[in-house]
């Protein structure tokens, strides 16, 4: 065998270890992008979720809110119904006969 072909011969061999090599790397990469990807999804699921959670919190506080107005007013209507009949019979009382 010549010294040329001893070389080729060694240039081949060192080109598919390399590109062994490559491969692997490759799909190390491949892998490892492919498990940020996951983690990246993950976390923006839980914060979905959490701001949900937020809304939802948020949501009842309001109803709860609105209820307590509702039961003001609903006093305070009955306080003014009191307050007309009062003045009603107050007048029918003091009214010229």
């Amino acid at each position: 065998m010549t010294e040329f072909e001893t070389a080729t011969l060694a240039f081949q061999q060192a080109s598919l270890e390399a590109t062994y090599w490559a491969t692997y790397v490759q799909a190390g990469v491949a892998g490892l992008v492919g498990l940020v990807q996951c983690l990246l999804i993950a976390y923006g699921l839980r914060m979905m979720q959490r701001s949900n959670a937020d809304r939802q919190r948020q949501t009842d506080l309001a109803e709860k809110r609105h209820e307590e107005s509702m039961l003001a007013l609903q006093q305070q209507g009955e306080a003014l119904r009191q307050q007309g009949k009062a003045l009603e019979t107050l007048i029918e009382r003091t009214a010229q006969r």
